[in-house]
């Protein structure tokens, strides 16, 4: 619970400090995504001026996991430096011996192999004059196996533009 609160706080930072600087925009960017289940690589790329996909590649306690993400991107602002990022996807995750995405859980999973579904909902930021794109998110998602699994992802992403 105490991360969802500080993810919430950050974003209202971000958006309140950046409210009025300039940004450019970028077609690709490639990084590191901190987040509390699903941290790991991100790469986004700009299909056109407000929509882009992003891929996650993480790894966990005995896990892998492969995020795919469809994502419009919206203005926060009149100066259309800070963007509201929301979108939807699906993701495919392999576990080994019990390997989970909490630490000690306790459960027994009868699969190697998970799928599910993504959310996306977030700020997007362009720093200016700077190859680094920084953003904020939450992100929602749920698994299929042995039941239905659901969880709250949030994270911060850091990344180079090119």
């Amino acid at each position: 619970m105490k991360t969802k609160h500080l993810i919430i706080t950050l974003f209202i930072c971000l958006a309140s400090s950046l409210s009025n600087s300039y940004a450019q925009s970028y077609k690709t960017a490639l990084g590191l995504r901190f987040g509390g289940l699903t941290s790991g690589v991100t790469l986004k790329h700009f299909t056109n001026s407000n929509t882009a996909l992003e891929g996650i590649l993480s790894v966990g306690r005995k896990n892998f996991l492969i995020t795919g993400l469809y994502e419009k991107h919206s203005s926060a602002n009149k100066n259309s430096d800070l963007k509201f990022v929301y979108g939807f996807g699906g993701h495919v995750g392999f576990f080994q011996d019990g390997g989970s995405y909490y630490y000690n859980d306790g459960r027994k999973y009868t699969s190697s192999t998970v799928l599910g579904i993504d959310g996306i909902l977030g700020l997007d930021y362009k720093f200016n004059k700077a190859p680094v794109n920084i953003s904020m998110d939450l992100k929602p998602f749920i698994d299929f196996f042995g039941g239905n699994y659901v969880y709250m992802d949030g994270g911060i992403s850091l990344r180079y533009t090119f």
